[in-house]
């Protein structure tokens, strides 16, 4: 409960009888906030507290000001209470969210795991997304304040299941099929609603003996839906406690999830390592409710959950559907037989406490201990800093297995000894640090193919337990075969390959577009379509009048290997794309530009790029056969320390910072950058924002 002060309100009611504005601390649970927002030209918050939770009070309430959709569109899922919000639909997170005691651990655990600083750093955020809604009241989401702690922290643990890949697994053990192998198709999900959600990212880092003039150089390219809850957000934070970072954040967070300091940045790519495993349960034919372990028949610890759902209108209808958990994990029962998941970070909250370590991070040494903290369970990085340093970090919550089993299919779980709790040291996790080659490029690649042959690491001596990956995307070819053909790498050359929206003759891609060479046609469509294919030279610029088709061909086997699917047959997506291209634009050879555009209100802008280029854009197919871009490149950083540590540093974002607010300037005013490629100032630099400032508030 908000408490202000009697001294307050007399203070406030002068001032404002004076025909004066004046800023005070606002007293929230005791404890009292100000924060300082300055905008720059492009209408990027620039916050500033005295303590770090002042600035997470600010960052909350300039967060608030430009997306308060997204920052509440979530909040339903992260109290298990999607079920009044969609109905039955919703249920099913409901339910999987509660089997797991998400909540009850984030209550219990909240003062005993999470330091005290990054308590107050909670808190202060907590703040101030009530203080803004306190000052801008709306039925839409009004329902959901008061916000709280547990709220925030329970949105960093549950989105971190997405990504061990937990949630498919107990997808097909709850789809009652067979599991056979343990394949993770990580972007299908039932937890966070993203059907555009795109696993895919970029990340360079070029040390001084590469580039043209000693500096040090990074490229953040996290690829993400263009809208909604996923969608990147810039922002600054700093405080006189040392915080002071600029990157991309998500709603819900007071903390930058890729970005950059004083002394050092990094960018993260999805992996895919094998952070979950499925154990097979013996069950006692003379009581359902127990389980074999060791020899003896074991009680499953069972609750019955209740699961509250809207049937129409005003009516509601309270779910009761029980859980079972063995000492493996929650359990499942199927055709097939019973059986237990257990996964990397299961019983952590630690998430918010390696944020906050990594954002206040000043040397590598720091950084890599923040990491060792293990609570974000996988994602590659690529990080330099001012010291000249880069690395490569195939970081993954990796469990401690045993050897001789194959983890890739369900094991006993009759054995207590497979039951795993400890972690695979970071050491023993593929890591980089200061190659030879002098650069290093992530590409949601084979872990061991990230940079020059000679200094790659090797396979072999890694564990084969971690369930690293072996895939490569057309990126990922690219980035390879564009690094290895320059001696030096200028700042220009940098962008020119994080731009580049070609594909590579080895990538998946054009191996199954080849195919559709050998066929041999009578209809005289499909002749010249198969010509058009011939001579398309891979590249997806605006005036290519091969890419619409060429693109067409190759998008679905894309798709298909995103959801770890077979690919449907070339020739008969051929001959679809010829059909639909031909009615949607009366010519098998539209220009690219014709085809492949950014959407923003009733703006529509060109774009380069395709599906697994560098220039990343994915796009859905509109009535009229254009592709309006839905996700890919959002925010893309580029920072710099030249030879003497000095550091720049530029961005671009998809549309701009206003996210919601169609009225105003911020909308898409980044919009035609993006577009033409090109970068603006972050003004990272407090001269240089203070030449560039929009607006400055204090609040309260």
């Amino acid at each position: 409960m908000k408490k202000i002060s009697i001294a307050l309100l007399i203070y406030l009611q002068i001032g404002l009888l004076a025909g004066e504005l004046l800023f005070a601390s606002v007293v929230i649970d005791d404890r009292l906030y100000k924060a300082t927002i300055t905008r720059d030209i492009w209408g990027v918050p620039h916050v500033f507290g005295k303590t770090d939770a002042d600035a997470a009070f600010g960052m909350a309430f300039a967060h608030a000001q430009d997306d308060i959709k997204n920052l509440t569109d979530n909040i339903s899922l992260y109290r298990a209470e999607m079920g009044l919000k969609q109905g039955l639909k919703g249920v099913v997170s409901d339910y999987l969210i509660k089997a797991l005691k998400i909540r009850e651990m984030v209550v219990e655990g909240y003062e005993a795991k999470l330091s005290s600083q990054v308590r107050e750093v909670i808190e202060g955020y907590v703040a101030g997304l009530n203080y803004w809604v306190d000052l801008h009241p709306n039925r839409d989401y009004q329902a959901l304040f008061p916000i709280t702690k547990y709220d925030i922290v329970s949105g960093f643990v549950i989105q971190n299941l997405f990504f061990s890949g937990v949630v498919s697994a107990i997808e097909k053990l709850q789809s009652m099929e067979a599991p056979g192998s343990k394949r993770i198709a990580m972007n299908q999900n039932t937890i966070i609603q993203s059907a555009d959600l795109v696993l895919g990212s970029n990340a360079f880092a070029v040390g001084p003996t590469k580039t043209d003039d000693g500096s040090t150089r990074l490229i953040i390219n996290s690829h993400q839906p263009l809208e909604g809850s996923l969608a990147w957000y810039e922002a600054h934070i700093t405080s006189e406690e040392g915080w002071n970072m600029m990157g991309g954040l998500f709603p819900g967070s007071p903390f930058i999830f890729v970005g950059f300091n004083d002394d050092l940045g990094w960018g993260f790519t999805v992996n895919k390592p094998d952070l979950t495993d499925v154990y097979t349960l013996e069950i006692n034919p003379k009581n359902k409710n127990q389980y074999l372990l060791d020899g003896l028949w074991v009680d499953f610890d069972i609750r019955t959950l209740k699961l509250p759902t809207k049937l129409f209108g005003p009516f509601r209808w309270t779910i009761r559907r029980k859980a079972k958990h063995s000492a493996h994990g929650l359990v499942f029962e199927t055709k097939s037989g019973v059986y237990a998941v257990r996964f990397a970070g299961m019983n952590d909250i630690g998430q918010v406490e390696q944020w906050y370590r990594m954002n206040k991070s000043t040397s590598m040494e720091e950084w890599l201990e923040a990491m060792r903290i293990r609570s974000i369970v996988s994602f590659n990085t690529v990080y330099a800093d001012r010291k000249k340093n880069i690395l490569f970090l195939h970081n993954a919550a990796s469990p401690v297995r045993e050897e001789s089993i194959d983890w890739t299919q369900p094991v006993d779980g009759t054995k207590s000894a497979l039951i795993w709790n400890k972690m695979v040291p970071l050491e023993q996790l593929p890591l980089i640090i200061n190659p030879t080659s002098g650069w290093l490029a992530s590409n949601n690649q084979d872990p061991f193919k990230v940079t020059s042959e000679e200094s790659n690491l090797n396979p072999e001596d890694y564990s084969k337990t971690l369930g690293l990956q072996t895939r490569m995307t057309n990126r990922a070819y690219r980035a390879l075969e564009l690094f290895n053909g320059y001696d030096v790498v200028s700042e220009e050359t940098l962008l020119d390959i994080k731009f580049d929206h070609q594909y590579s003759l080895d990538s998946r891609s054009y191996k199954y577009i080849e195919t559709i060479f050998k066929e041999t046609f009578e209809d005289a469509d499909l002749q010249e379509a198969q010509a058009v294919l011939k001579i398309w030279d891979l590249k997806t610029n605006l005036d290519n009048r091969s890419a619409t088709l060429g693109v067409c061909v190759l998008g679905p086997e894309w798709l298909a290997e995103q959801n770890d699917q077979d690919p449907p047959k070339p020739l008969s997506v051929f001959k679809k794309c010829v059909k639909d291209i031909n009615k949607s634009f009366k010519r098998i050879d539209p220009l690219w530009s014709e085809r492949n555009l950014l959407f923003r209100g009733d703006k529509r802008v060109p774009v380069q790029g395709g599906p697994d280029t560098l220039r990343a854009i994915y796009g859905k197919v509109q009535e009229n056969g254009q592709l309006r871009a839905v996700a890919g490149d959002g925010l893309v950083v580029l920072v710099e320390w030249d030879a003497n540590g000095v550091l720049t540093s530029k961005s671009i974002h998809q549309y701009g910072s206003a996210t919601q607010d169609e009225t105003s300037i911020h909308y898409d005013d980044q919009m035609m950058l993006y577009a033409k490629e090109r970068m603006k100032e972050t003004f990272f630099d407090t001269v240089e924002l203070e030449k560039h400032t929009e607006t400055k508030i204090t609040i309260p």
